[in-house]
């Protein structure tokens, strides 16, 4: 099974340079003037997958609860020096955090394109990039927060021993890893500094899932609330977006949210996985390699490329259905007035 997942985290990497960097071309040379900021967004966000899935490959985390407590070991080239092997493993887990943060930052652009198009300001100039902010900050604290709490020690290398010699034939005393273990294995005493850390991870996550869900489903309302007034073109080109916007909320929710969540939650209450959640790497490892592949299918400019099909419709070309939302219902709104 360690193979598997192993493998599937090498195609991921492989997946996620070739999709990203052709996006990244999509977006260069086939992305129509009207995907305004938001273009810029998805070129930081397909550049951050692309480290996301060099860090990974680098990392080769390998995963394992035993009693109350996760281990997220490296597996790869600098697993045995652990001045960079335990610093990059808490990058990784980082990454998680900052990948989570700006999926949340495309669904606040689209909720403000939409809702709030006065807001819009904040994404103009220079100030989109102070929306970034956000991520970094979360990027930097939650690697942080699985380095000095969770940095190997006698009591993690200890417990860790038999199983990471036996499951993945990795020494503890040696393998770069960091633990969260929110009891002493010898005194049953739980350990603060643990579940102060959990908590924190647990409310990021928390956080940007219901912005998520939130952002989405206004956006998704306020669109809907709007098809009275748009052409058969502008409907069919809002049906597309809707179903963007909902891939792209399911997507990391199976890939991501339910396997972190798990891995977080369930060792807490002393519910042992074992190596089964050593399969959560295999999803982490994939996400980075299936989004842009959703960008690329969905977005009519890019995947009339992809298939080598011209577009027969200006009015299609020029409103692309990643386009602001609000330049989609302005446009509605504006061939309703020329009726």
């Amino acid at each position: 099974m360690e193979q598997i997942v192993e493998s599937l985290q090498y195609f991921g990497f492989l997946g996620s340079l070739v999709l990203n960097s052709f996006l990244l071309f999509l977006l260069h040379t086939r992305a129509h003037r009207n995907f305004g900021k938001y273009r810029i967004l998805m070129i930081v966000f397909c550049l951050f997958a692309i480290v996301y899935s060099l860090v990974e490959v680098l990392t080769l985390p390998v995963m394992f609860v035993k009693g109350r407590s996760l281990c997220v070991c490296s597996n790869g080239p600098l697993r045995l020096y652990r001045p960079i092997g335990v610093p990059l493993t808490s990058i990784y887990c980082g990454s998680f955090g900052m990948c989570i943060s700006l999926l949340t930052l495309h669904f606040f652009y689209r909720y403000v394109a939409v809702c709030k198009p006065d807001k819009m300001r904040y994404f103009n100039g220079k100030h989109i990039f102070l929306t970034f902010s956000p991520s970094l900050f979360i990027f930097v604290t939650w690697s942080m927060t699985t380095y000095w709490p969770m940095a190997p020690d006698e009591m993690r290398e200890i417990h860790y021993h038999d199983v990471l010699m036996k499951t993945f034939q990795t020494n503890s005393f040696e393998a770069s890893f960091v633990a969260m273990m929110f009891q002493d294995p010898q005194t049953s005493t739980w350990l603060p500094s643990q579940l102060l850390s959990c908590a924190y991870m647990s409310f990021l996550m928390s956080v940007c899932f219901s912005v998520i869900v939130f952002c989405g489903y206004q956006a998704l309302k306020q669109m809907r609330s709007h098809a009275s007034h748009m052409s058969s073109k502008t409907k069919e080109l809002n049906k597309q977006l809707f179903m963007t916007l909902g891939i792209q909320t399911l997507l990391p929710v199976f890939t991501m949210y339910i396997p972190v969540g798990c891995l977080m939650i369930l060792p807490m209450f002393g519910i042992e996985l074992g190596a089964a959640a050593n399969n959560a790497a295999a999803f982490l490892g994939l996400y980075p390699a299936l989004d842009p592949l959703v960008a690329i299918l969905l977005i009519k400019d890019f995947r009339n490329f992809v298939f080598c099909k011209s577009v027969t419709s200006t009015y299609a070309s020029a409103v692309s259905n990643t386009a602001p939302p609000s330049k989609i219902l302005q446009a509605s709104r504006n061939q309703s007035q020329n009726k």
